[in-house]
Protein backbone atom coordinates (compact mmCIF):
# COMPACT_ATOMS: atom_id res chain seq x y z
CA UNK A 1 0.00 0.00 0.00
CA UNK A 2 2.86 2.31 0.76
CA UNK A 3 4.18 1.69 -2.74
CA UNK A 4 0.84 2.84 -4.13
CA UNK A 5 1.02 6.07 -2.11
CA UNK A 6 4.59 6.62 -3.11
CA UNK A 7 3.56 6.14 -6.76
CA UNK A 8 0.75 8.70 -6.34
CA UNK A 9 3.15 11.18 -4.75
CA UNK A 10 5.46 10.88 -7.74
CA UNK A 11 2.71 12.01 -10.19
CA UNK A 12 3.08 15.73 -10.93
CA UNK A 13 0.29 18.19 -10.08
CA UNK A 14 -0.39 19.18 -13.69
CA UNK A 15 -1.15 15.50 -14.49
CA UNK A 16 -3.67 15.46 -11.63
CA UNK A 17 -5.30 18.59 -13.05
CA UNK A 18 -5.51 17.02 -16.52
CA UNK A 19 -6.95 13.84 -15.01
CA UNK A 20 -9.58 15.84 -13.07
CA UNK A 21 -10.45 17.87 -16.18
CA UNK A 22 -10.79 14.66 -18.20
CA UNK A 23 -13.19 13.21 -15.61
CA UNK A 24 -15.22 16.44 -15.55
CA UNK A 25 -15.28 16.45 -19.36
CA UNK A 26 -16.57 12.86 -19.44
CA UNK A 27 -19.24 13.66 -16.86
CA UNK A 28 -20.25 16.68 -18.93
CA UNK A 29 -20.44 14.56 -22.10
CA UNK A 30 -22.58 11.91 -20.40
CA UNK A 31 -24.87 14.59 -18.99
CA UNK A 32 -25.18 16.26 -22.41
CA UNK A 33 -25.92 12.91 -24.05
CA UNK A 34 -28.70 12.12 -21.55
CA UNK A 35 -30.13 15.63 -21.90
CA UNK A 36 -30.08 15.37 -25.70
CA UNK A 37 -31.72 11.96 -25.51
CA UNK A 38 -34.39 13.35 -23.20
CA UNK A 39 -35.04 16.32 -25.51
CA UNK A 40 -35.13 13.99 -28.51
CA UNK A 41 -37.73 11.82 -26.77
CA UNK A 42 -39.79 14.91 -25.92
CA UNK A 43 -39.66 16.06 -29.54
CA UNK A 44 -40.53 12.57 -30.76
CA UNK A 45 -43.52 12.42 -28.42
CA UNK A 46 -44.65 15.83 -29.66
CA UNK A 47 -44.34 14.70 -33.27
CA UNK A 48 -46.36 11.57 -32.49
CA UNK A 49 -49.02 13.67 -30.79
CA UNK A 50 -49.12 16.08 -33.73
CA UNK A 51 -49.30 13.18 -36.17
CA UNK A 52 -52.15 11.62 -34.21
CA UNK A 53 -54.00 14.95 -34.24
CA UNK A 54 -53.40 15.30 -37.98
CA UNK A 55 -54.75 11.80 -38.58
CA UNK A 56 -57.78 12.58 -36.39
CA UNK A 57 -58.41 15.85 -38.26
CA UNK A 58 -58.02 14.07 -41.60
CA UNK A 59 -60.50 11.35 -40.58
CA UNK A 60 -62.95 13.99 -39.40
CA UNK A 61 -62.57 15.89 -42.68
CA UNK A 62 -63.10 12.66 -44.66
CA UNK A 63 -66.26 11.91 -42.66
CA UNK A 64 -67.51 15.45 -43.29
CA UNK A 65 -66.84 15.11 -47.02
CA UNK A 66 -68.59 11.73 -47.15
CA UNK A 67 -71.59 13.25 -45.36
CA UNK A 68 -71.67 16.13 -47.85
CA UNK A 69 -71.48 13.65 -50.73
CA UNK A 70 -74.43 11.70 -49.30
CA UNK A 71 -76.41 14.92 -48.84
CA UNK A 72 -75.67 15.97 -52.41
CA UNK A 73 -76.69 12.53 -53.70
CA UNK A 74 -80.00 12.81 -51.80
CA UNK A 75 -80.54 16.28 -53.28
CA UNK A 76 -79.81 14.93 -56.76
CA UNK A 77 -82.34 12.12 -56.25
CA UNK A 78 -84.92 14.62 -54.97
CA UNK A 79 -84.28 16.90 -57.95
CA UNK A 80 -84.64 13.97 -60.35
CA UNK A 81 -87.98 13.03 -58.77
CA UNK A 82 -89.15 16.65 -58.98
CA UNK A 83 -87.99 16.81 -62.57
CA UNK A 84 -89.98 13.68 -63.45
CA UNK A 85 -93.04 15.11 -61.69
CA UNK A 86 -92.67 18.44 -63.49
CA UNK A 87 -92.26 16.71 -66.85
CA UNK A 88 -95.41 14.68 -66.24
CA UNK A 89 -97.31 17.83 -65.26
CA UNK A 90 -95.86 19.67 -68.27
CA UNK A 91 -96.99 16.86 -70.59
CA UNK A 92 -100.43 16.90 -68.96
CA UNK A 93 -100.71 20.67 -69.46
CA UNK A 94 -99.52 20.39 -73.06
CA UNK A 95 -102.22 17.80 -73.67
CA UNK A 96 -104.82 20.07 -72.07
CA UNK A 97 -103.66 22.99 -74.24
CA UNK A 98 -103.86 20.80 -77.32
CA UNK A 99 -107.38 19.71 -76.37
CA UNK A 100 -108.41 23.35 -75.89
CA UNK A 101 -106.81 24.34 -79.20
CA UNK A 102 -108.73 21.52 -80.90
CA UNK A 103 -111.96 22.60 -79.18
CA UNK A 104 -111.47 26.28 -80.08
CA UNK A 105 -112.70 26.02 -83.70
CA UNK A 106 -115.80 24.15 -82.51
CA UNK A 107 -116.93 27.01 -80.26
CA UNK A 108 -119.72 29.01 -81.86
CA UNK A 109 -120.12 32.54 -80.60
CA UNK A 110 -123.38 34.16 -81.61
CA UNK A 111 -123.03 37.60 -83.11
CA UNK A 112 -126.25 38.76 -81.46
CA UNK A 113 -125.49 40.16 -77.95
CA UNK A 114 -128.89 39.12 -76.58
CA UNK A 115 -128.36 35.54 -77.74
CA UNK A 116 -124.92 35.59 -76.10
CA UNK A 117 -126.40 36.72 -72.76
CA UNK A 118 -129.09 34.01 -72.98
CA UNK A 119 -126.43 31.38 -73.72
CA UNK A 120 -124.37 32.50 -70.72
CA UNK A 121 -127.43 32.33 -68.46
CA UNK A 122 -128.16 28.80 -69.67
CA UNK A 123 -124.68 27.72 -68.63
CA UNK A 124 -125.14 29.29 -65.17
CA UNK A 125 -122.72 32.14 -65.58
CA UNK A 126 -125.29 34.84 -64.88
CA UNK A 127 -125.62 38.28 -66.30
CA UNK A 128 -122.86 40.42 -67.66
CA UNK A 129 -123.17 42.71 -64.62
CA UNK A 130 -122.29 41.35 -61.18
CA UNK A 131 -125.11 40.77 -58.83
CA UNK A 132 -124.87 41.84 -55.22
CA UNK A 133 -125.37 38.92 -52.91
Amino acid sequence: MSSFFSFIKKIPLWLWVIFALAILFLINQISAWTTNRSLFNLALDQIRTDQTQIVRDRDEWINTCEQEIQDLQRKIETNKKQQVTLRAENDKLKGRIKDLENALPNIVVPSDPDALVDSLRKHGIGSAHRRKR
